[in-house]
This record gives C-alpha cells, structure tokens and sequence, in this order.
C-alpha cells in the first residue's frame, strides 16, 4: 500500500507532467475549458498579445454533440480574430468564445467564408476557452485559430475581407444578448395573446441588431427574418445570454427558427446580423408554431412528402412507361408535386432540365415519405437529375425552382430500365 506521502508525491508529479503537456490548469470557462490544451502549447505560449505567430490548433476532431474547445489568454487589451476553418469538406464549423466564468462572448457559423467561422471581438485581460461544434450537433474536423488582426487570417472571409469590406459593418459575429444589452421590445407587456397573429418588426439589422419579447407562459414558437437581399442570420437567447438556437438560411436566403417545444414564461432576446446588406429592411416576426402549417411549408419546399389523401395537391401521371417527358409551369420556389406508379423492379431515372427562366432542383420520395434522391445542378449545368433502383410501388418527385425570383418552364423526364429477362 503507498503511503500517503508517495500518493502526494505521485500527484503533484501528474500534474507537472500534464503542465508539459499543455493541458488547462484552472480555466474552467464553466466546467468547458476543464482538460482542454492550450493553443501555444502552455500558458506562457499562448498570451496572444505578446506571441510572435498565430495561435493554432490543427486537426481538432469533434464528436457528434460534442464541442472541441482550445485555451488562450491575454495580457492586456486587445482587438483579436478567433476562427474555425473546417478539416474536410463533411464539416461545418460553428464558433463559440467564452470567457473564463463560462460566458458566450461572440459566437459564427459562417463569416469565414464558405462553411468556415471567424469574429474579430475587442477583449479585456484574461483567459478564454475558444470552442467548435459540428453545425447541426453533427461531427466536424477543424483547425481553430487566435491572431492577432496584423496577423495573417487562417479564413478568407466574407467577400474576401472584413471591416468594412465590400460594404461589410466592422463587427463580424454576433454578441450575446444579455439583461443589459439594449433591444427593441417586440409587443408591449407579455406577447401570447398576439401569437396567433404574430407580433413583427421591421427595421435594418444596422439599425436594430437585437429585439427582445416576452411570454408570460410556455409557448412554442417559430422565428422568422424575411428579406433574401439582406441575407438575415438569427439568434434566440433566453434572458442570461445563453444561446438557445441559431439559423441561417432555411428558406432561400431566409432565417428561421421553430421552437417546437413550448418556451418557459420568461424574457428572451433575437439577435440578427446580414450577411449581405446590414442596411436593407429585415422583417423579423414571432408567431406560435403551427405543426400542420409547418408540414404544409415543407411540402411547399419539397424537403417532405405529402400525404396521398387528396388534403394536399400532387399531380398523378399514372402508370410510369418506359419514357415519359412532360413540360411543367414552376413559379417561384414552391415545389410542384408528381406522383408515379412503377408497376416492376428496375431503375428509374429523372431529369428536370430548363426550358425558360429556371434553375431546376428534384427530390425523390417513396410512397411512405421516405427520401431517396435530391439533386441540384447535375452534369456540371443547372439541370438536375437523380437515379434510384424502385421495386414496385409509388414514388413522388418535387421539382421547385433554386431561388424565388425564377419562373419558367421545366421539361420534366422520366426513364425506366428493368432488368433483361
């Protein structure tokens, strides 16, 4: 049996021996910094205010539901960039920086450019935990970076550049919404009686980055920012600054947020920046989540299938020949809806090719809502096709349109190949 001195000798030396190796002695960032690595590979290294090179941490591998997290600290007041460039072309990074009690600080999905995460933020003294998650809770390989702005960026940016690049506003990323941060009231008092109708605001993200709202029981709820040209990304917040959601292009260009379990009573924040024009209107809106609207909308958007029941409206072609080539009328991005009986095991094949004014994009769902193919610009064009084997049974294809501001014509195809006897 060891003593309890050697015990006490055999601790301190594991301690040093993780000092060496980098890890994290008393930054907790609220229990998320515990056993994280330094990014200069020790205390001492990482101080990005005095480092000769850029903080990195390459190949950083993040679980599905986990966060991959990398320490520094700084000396003295400063201007940093932190930034997330994903490892692979399967990932989609999301950047969070919190401070050393655990509070989000800034937090980017895609301002690096592409799938990649980047914020420029003014910080005071201090250690900070710089945190990845996977998009989605989905598992991502990235390589995390803290620089200096005079230091060169691991991301390329939006449009090439920040701070006042290409008409960009100098922030980039978004600051939580805390009790103090000031916020436009959405409603006057509590907002559930309004919820039926909705409750909206209408300014620009420069003038009015943040609204604030408030329920006086559980309410589930869905968020919107609507105005494609903006490019809106939005963030909900409940009223300590913890980040409940996040979303960026849900419909086209257009920011949504279902919250399908019902909020507790309580005061929450929306925090929106534009991705593209902070100085155009963004129609921001909180309504009650309605499950049968939203499943109507999915259907519109082709990302469900609807019901066969007649409740919804789907085109039936029959019996599917071994070809079959129809012209079909798409306006906008709401999907038009086809039903087709394959009467024998085989492959099917389906094109949408442009006639007028059309970018085409097709999904393919078996009788039971099932989703067996999506495709969107095939064969290096603006075409689409995709290619499933089909047993016997019914299958239905949406075909919609890329973006709302097309309207034409679409030369829907189908082939059916079975196997020679």
């Amino acid at each position: 049996m060891q003593s309890m001195k050697q015990v006490s000798i055999v601790a301190a030396a594991m301690v040093v021996a993780m000092a060496g190796q980098g890890v994290a002695q008393g930054v907790s960032c609220g229990g998320l910094g515990d056993g994280a690595p330094w990014l200069g590979g020790t205390r001492a290294a990482s101080d990005i205010a005095v480092a000769g090179n850029p903080l990195v941490l390459s190949g950083l591998s993040v679980s599905a539901g986990a966060r991959g997290v990398g320490l520094f600290t700084l000396s003295q007041p400063l201007d940093i960039r932190v930034e997330a460039q994903p490892g692979d072309e399967a990932s989609d990074t999301v950047l969070e920086l919190f401070d050393a009690r655990g509070q989000l600080i800034v937090t980017d999905d895609d301002s690096g450019g592409g799938l990649a995460s980047r914020a420029e933020v003014a910080l005071q003294p201090g250690d900070y935990c710089l945190g990845v998650t996977g998009f989605g809770g989905n598992a991502a390989l990235a390589d995390l970076q803290v620089s200096r702005l005079d230091m060169p960026a691991l991301t390329a940016g939006l449009f090439g550049g920040f701070a006042g690049t290409e008409g960009l506003p100098p922030f980039v990323g978004i600051q939580p919404c805390l009790a103090d941060t000031p916020a436009t009231a959405l409603g006057q008092g509590t907002i559930d009686a309004m919820l039926a109708q909705g409750v909206r605001g209408v300014d620009t993200v420069a003038g009015t980055p943040y609204y604030r709202f408030t329920l006086a029981s559980p309410q589930p709820l869905s968020i919107r920012a609507e105005n494609p040209d903006a490019d809106p990304y939005i963030y909900l917040f409940d009223g300590q600054g913890t980040l409940l959601a996040e979303n960026d292009d849900f419909d086209s260009l257009n920011s949504r947020i279902d919250m399908t379990s019902p909020l507790p009573a309580g005061t929450y924040c929306i925090a929106m920046r534009a991705l593209s024009d902070p100085n155009l209107p963004v129609t921001l809106s909180v309504a009650g989540y309605d499950a049968r609207q939203a499943a109507i909308e999915a259907y519109d958007r082709g990302e469900a299938a609807p019901p066969l029941d007649g409740s919804y409206p789907v085109t039936s072609l029959g019996v599917l020949p071994a070809r079959l080539s129809q012209d079909v009328t798409v306006a906008g991005a709401r999907a038009q809806w086809f039903v087709v009986e394959v009467p024998t095991y085989g492959v099917l094949i389906v094109n949408a090719d442009e006639v007028t004014d059309s970018d085409p994009v097709l999904a393919l769902f078996d009788e039971f809502g099932r989703n067996l193919a999506f495709n969107d610009d095939s064969n290096d064009t603006l075409n689409s096709e995709v290619m499933v084997m089909t047993p016997p049974g019914r299958y239905l294809v949406a075909v919609s349109q890329y973006a709302a501001d097309y309207s034409g014509i679409m030369r829907l195809g189908f082939q059916r190949f079975v196997p020679a006897p």
